[in-house]
């Protein structure tokens, strides 16, 4: 019986492109899983800059596969030529900054530490967490994938890794493990180092999180798919740690100490965050308050007209978009096209490119529907304005977790403080007049946020933080006589 095959999608051409990819077998997986067990221990006895090396190894031969790598790309992500450069140049800068930071002081004080009390030592080290199943990310076919944020973490922390490649984009996956399993050959690492597993469907997922060899989780998606791993990683027999990342409408607050400034470029900047590559970021702005005064009312019309006629782009996948057109329709049935507008596509666009779209309301709105409040996938923003600032610190603290938090004011503001603080109750990441979309990877960024932004609010899923998702403590203790 011949094992079953799939296609990507092609979002520019709107059609499905015509390598076929195979599906694995529980079989195969339990072979991955097998060979993977038996990799842990020697992850573990290799050093610093054995694994460092095999990162930078790593990154050497994705530059020798650049040109064709981003052709692929292309083909089923929809996203284009500088998209493909900015994203595989994160994947590249983040393979360097974890080899750098694995030979650093800071990491190794941070691995061992030993006290002696009385007649007994004590020493503490951070090891590897097992085999991590890593599920690669529909929006970043790179830099949150096969070789993406998650899969470099736990490499780092010298553990075997499993991939379940993300069916939208298996042809730049595939390219991707190539060069992995090259790298793992090169160095001399155990065979079980790395594995990658597709499947266009949710079973393999579903098994191998459920498989008893593997020890941790990172997932990078929608709440609802979070959720579902997270319910089997806690229904084990032996439960593990989920690190997923979910879903957040980073909401941007702005002040009228703000708007007195006069910056005439706001109104593009919110667009350009919200729209572009069709607002399919994790933290494009969902949720704008503005000022109900002349000059609030005049940037909403600003931004509405900015949002309107950003250029048409299409979307991951029909599935992405049917999910983001059912949430439109939810909004156009409760307010009506009074306060909702929704942009024509242009002549001659496939339908998968979306139609932008904006509400324009009262922040009383938002308590009163509170589905308004839900991460909405694509190209919208809903604009609530507010009469006096006290209005917005109980409407705020409604809110769920969420990723980033912004402001917009001037440093003089006397509510700057307070709202802050609000920021710092919902959120992992704090900006001050500036837009949230963008994550830079350093190690003092931190990705995540009280749930449902992410599924543990001490961990961040970007920088050399990372990494201690995928590390346990052990103590050896020494009694000496």
């Amino acid at each position: 019986m011949s094992q079953r095959t799939f296609r990507t999608f092609n979002p520019l051409k709107n059609t499905f492109n015509n390598k076929s990819h195979t599906v694995n077998t529980v079989d195969e997986v339990n072979a991955l899983l097998d060979k993977a067990k038996e990799a842990q221990l020697i992850l573990g006895q290799k050093t610093n800059e054995n694994i460092g090396q095999f990162l930078l190894t790593i990154k050497d031969k994705l530059l020798e596969i650049a040109d064709e790598l981003q052709i692929v790309y292309c083909e089923e992500s929809g996203l284009g030529e500088n998209r493909f450069k900015n994203e595989f140049a994160r994947t590249v800068d983040q393979l360097v900054l974890f080899s750098n930071y694995l030979k650093s002081k800071n990491h190794q004080s941070d691995l061992y530490s030993k006290e002696e009390i009385a007649d007994k030592i004590f020493i503490k080290k951070k090891i590897g967490i097992g085999t991590v199943l890593i599920l690669g990310a529909s929006n970043f076919p790179l830099a949150y994938s096969t070789m993406g944020g998650d899969s470099i973490a736990a490499l780092a922390s010298k553990n075997p890794i499993i991939v379940k490649a993300h069916p939208f984009h298996a042809g730049t996956s595939s390219m991707v493990s190539t060069v992995v399993h090259e790298a793992v050959k090169e160095m001399g690492f155990p065979i079980g180092t790395f594995s990658h597993i597709l499947d266009d469907k949710y079973d393999l997922a579903t098994y191998t999180a459920g498989h008893e060899y593997v020890k941790a989780i990172g997932f990078t998606g929608s709440q609802l798919g979070g959720e579902a791993i997270l319910k089997i990683a806690n229904n084990r027999k032996n439960p593990i740690p989920v690190f997923a990342e979910m879903g957040s409408s980073n909401p941007v607050i702005i002040l009228n100490s703000f708007l007195e400034n006069g910056d005439t470029s706001l109104a593009k900047k919110i667009a350009n965050s919200v729209c572009t590559d069709a607002g399919q970021f994790c933290t494009k702005p969902g949720l704008l308050f503005i000022p109900n005064n002349i000059a609030g009312v005049e940037l909403s019309q600003e931004v509405k007209a900015e949002v309107l006629r950003f250029p048409d782009h299409p979307m991951l996948q029909p599935s992405i978009q049917r999910k983001f057109e059912n949430s439109i329709q939810m909004i156009r049935t409760h307010f009506g096209e009074s306060l909702f507008s929704e942009a024509s596509r242009s002549t001659g666009v496939n339908k998968q490119f979306p139609e932008r779209s904006i509400l324009i309301s009262n922040i009383k709105e938002l308590s009163s529907h509170p589905f308004l409040q839900e991460e909405i996938f694509g190209p919208h923003v809903s604009i609530f304005h507010y009469d006096n600032e006290s209005e917005l610190i109980p409407v705020l603290n409604q809110l769920r977790g969420q990723l980033t938090f912004s402001i917009f004011s001037t440093k003089q503001d006397a509510f700057l403080e307070s709202l802050t603080q609000v920021g710092v109750s919902l959120a992992g990441r704090i900006i001050f007049n500036d837009m949230p979309t963008g994550v830079n990877v350093c190690a003092s960024m931190h990705h995540g946020g009280p749930y449902p932004a992410s599924s543990d609010s001490r961990f961040t899923a970007v920088g050399t933080d990372s990494i201690k998702r995928f590390q346990r403590s052990v103590t050896i203790q020494d009694f000496r006589i």
